[in-house]
C-alpha cells in the first residue's frame, strides 16, 4: 500500500498563502487597470463618433457638446476641418478630422490589444490561483485525518 506524502511543513503551507496572497494583488490591479481601460475605449468610441458627426454638420450650426458626467454645452461649429486631439502629458495639437479619426482609432486599437494582453494574464494568475486553491484543499484533507 502507498504511503500518502509526508503532511507539509508550517513553512510550506506559508509559502503557498503568501503566494496565493501576491497573486490575489496582482488579479486586483489588473482588473482595476482593465476598468481604467474600458473608460478609455469608451471615450475613444464617443469622441470617433462625434468627430464623424461634426463631418455630417454644417459650419455654424448648433449643437450640443458633451463636456463629461453626461452633461452638455451649446455650442456652434466654428470649423468642422479642424478638431483638437488630446495627445498625453495633457497636451492637445490641431488635426485636420481625418487624422483626428485616424489618431482615436489608433488609440483605440492600442487600448484593445493592451486589454487582450491584460484578460491573458489575468486567466493565467487565475488559474495559478486556481491550483494553489488545489493544493491547500489537499493539504486541508491530511491535516483533518
Amino acid at each position: 500500500m502507498a504511503e500518502s506524502p509526508a503532511a507539509p511543513s508550517e513553512e510550506e503551507v506559508r509559502r503557498l498563502l503568501m503566494v496565493y496572497q501576491q497573486h490575489q494583488a496582482e488579479a486586483d490591479a489588473i482588473v482595476r487597470q482593465l476598468g481604467l481601460f474600458q473608460l478609455s475605449l469608451e471615450g475613444c468610441e464617443k469622441a470617433i463618433k462625434a468627430v464623424e458627426a461634426m463631418e455630417t454638420a454644417e459650419e455654424g450650426q448648433e449643437m450640443l457638446v458633451p463636456i463629461g458626467q453626461d452633461s452638455f454645452i451649446h455650442a456652434k461649429l466654428a470649423s468642422k476641418e479642424r478638431v483638437v486631439v488630446g495627445v498625453g502629458a495633457g497636451a492637445s495639437i490641431e488635426k485636420s478630422t481625418e487624422d483626428a479619426k485616424s489618431t482615436l482609432n489608433a488609440r483605440k486599437a492600442q487600448l484593445l490589444e493592451a486589454s487582450g494582453k491584460l484578460s491573458q494574464t489575468l486567466a493565467k494568475i487565475e488559474e495559478e490561483m486556481g491550483k494553489i486553491q488545489s493544493i491547500a484543499a489537499h493539504y486541508e484533507r491530511q491535516f483533518s485525518e
